[in-house]
Parts: C-alpha cells; sequence; structure tokens
C-alpha cells in the first residue's frame, strides 16, 4: 500500500540533516571570535547550545546512515572534514570578512583528492598491496573490537568471560 522511499531520498535527508548539523556545530564554534572581550565561561555559554544541537541532530544522520546502509564510518569522517572545510572558507568570507586565498581553495582539492585515494584505495591498487577485507557478518568495528579479545584472551590465557568481581578485586 505505502511505498517506502528510495535509498536516493535517504542519501538526501543524510546529507541535508549532516550539513545543518555540521553548520551549527561551525557556527557555534566561530561565532564568538568578533567578540574580543568575552570571559572563556561566556564564550562557552554562548557556544554549548550548538554543540548539543550539533550532538543531536548527528545522532539521527549517523542512525540514517548504518540503517540504511548509505556510508561506512570512513565516509562519515571524510564528509565531516569536507563540509567542515567549506563552512569554514563560508564563515571566515562572509561573517568574520576575511579573504579567501588560492591556498585555501587548493588546500580543498588537496583534501578531496585525499578522500578519493582512500575511498578508491588508489595507492594499495596500484603498489600491488592487498586491501583487506571485513568479514561479511561483522562490521569493522565489531571485527576490530573481536581481535582485541582476542589478542586479551590470548595475553591472559583465559578464554572465559571475567564478571565484574573478578575485576574489582583485582
Amino acid at each position: 500500500m505505502f511505498n517506502l522511499p528510495s535509498k536516493f531520498f535517504y542519501y538526501v535527508i543524510y546529507f541535508v540533516l549532516f550539513v545543518t548539523a555540521q553548520g551549527f556545530s561551525m557556527w557555534g564554534q566561530y561565532f564568538t571570535l568578533p567578540y574580543k572581550n568575552l570571559t572563556m565561561w561566556e564564550a562557552y555559554k554562548m557556544a554549548i547550545p550548538f554543540a548539543w544541537l550539533d550532538w543531536l541532530i548527528m545522532t539521527f544522520v549517523v542512525n540514517i546512515g548504518n540503517t540504511y546502509d548509505l556510508v561506512t564510518p570512513t565516509q562519515d569522517t571524510f564528509l565531516l572534514i569536507i563540509i567542515q572545510f567549506v563552512l569554514i572558507l563560508i564563515i571566515n568570507q562572509y561573517y568574520l570578512k576575511q579573504k579567501i586565498y588560492r591556498s585555501d581553495i587548493i588546500a580543498f582539492f588537496i583534501i578531496l583528492f585525499g578522500f578519493f585515494v582512500s575511498f578508491f584505495h588508489l595507492v594499495s591498487k596500484y603498489l600491488g598491496i592487498p586491501i583487506p577485507s571485513h568479514d561479511g557478518d561483522k562490521t569493522p568495528d565489531e571485527a576490530h573490537s573481536t581481535i582485541k579479545v582476542d589478542r586479551y584472551d590470548a595475553l591472559t590465557g583465559s578464554n572465559k568471560p571475567l564478571s565484574y568481581a573478578e575485576i574489582a578485586s583485582s
């Protein structure tokens, strides 16, 4: 009866919310700069609501990205860097009235180039370095935590889980 939205719809929602969250974050970090006589506490009180809004919205963004398998955690991080860089340039130009230099634009394209090198494994493919894969049933974070648990078990010689009482007594 009801059609589920397409993946494109979720990408749009993800991106709009991501930019909104980072907009709050960057604005919260930079909007107090013109006020030269603020104490640290006054600046903190002015900026912290923006950090809260960023945190709240980013919680939904990450959930959308994970639920609908839109991006990986690494892609989240790259997108965060790129969006924050663009927003900083915009805030510098229009709010702080600072010039944007050619080197700023070149730095942006260097960041984008780094994103593509990492995303498409260009160096690994060029040098013939094998690209590690993760278990299909585990996310990279779960695979990493499993490795940590295995390493702990190997070092302690114990395969049984520790209870809180055992940890507290040592």
